[in-house]
């Protein structure tokens, strides 16, 4: 996703689509420089930024690497790993404001059936204390089967398995307007496995809390 900084600052291209992975600021009190770092996300993931100007441009591939921009005419300065603690120091505001990292949570199914298995039916509560703990204003539940079965037998299970999750999680007082229900259907299994094959740990929902 393109990310313009405005008119006289760098133009940074986030690459991988990852979210929050660069963060600018003024460098050194001066207002013609700035720097700009490259973060991994809570997750550790790191994605790629491109950082250009007028006169060239750099690629950010690791965390922390850091460019300095002078100017529209100048180009970037070669990628450069910045000092821990010049990250703290200079992006301690935006770094204190950065989402916290969502949290999943996978429940498993008995076979061909929307009914959770019982140590499932124990993870119910910690999910409704991060939904609080967090004020989550998203909630994702994808549904999930294994391999037995037809493509069309499969996507409806799944859905009604991530539906029956919904309605318990909206049944304990979650807001229905924060959840999203999706079917896989057996089209993305956590244990790969050949087609027609049972797998009990594919037979599952998973549910983000973000």
């Amino acid at each position: 996703m393109p990310r313009n900084d405005g008119h006289t600052g760098p133009t940074t291209v986030i690459l991988s689509g990852v979210l929050m992975v660069a963060l600018l600021a003024l460098a050194g009190g001066c207002a013609s420089r700035r720097a700009v770092v490259l973060m991994p996300d809570p997750d550790g993931h790191v994605g790629k930024a491109e950082v250009s100007t007028e006169g060239g441009k750099q690629l950010l591939g690791k965390a922390h690497e850091m460019t300095i921009v002078s100017g529209r005419s100048n180009a970037p300065s070669p990628p450069a790993p910045a000092d821990p603690s010049y990250i703290a120091a200079t992006f301690a505001e935006a770094l204190a404001v950065e989402p916290l990292p969502s949290e999943k949570f996978i429940l498993f199914f008995e076979t061909g059936k929307t009914c959770l298995m019982a140590e499932s039916q124990a993870v119910i509560p910690t999910i409704l204390t991060a939904i609080k703990r967090r004020n989550a204003i998203n909630i994702s539940i994808s549904g999930h089967t294994d391999a037995v079965g037809s493509v069309p037998f499969n996507d409806r299970l799944a859905y009604e398995r991530a539906q029956a999750i919904r309605d318990l999680l909206v049944r304990k007082g979650v807001d229905p307007q924060r959840l999203t229900v999706s079917s896989h259907g057996k089209g993305n299994p956590r244990i790969p496995t050949p087609d027609g094959v049972a797998e009990p740990r594919n037979r599952r929902v998973e549910v983000i809390v973000r």
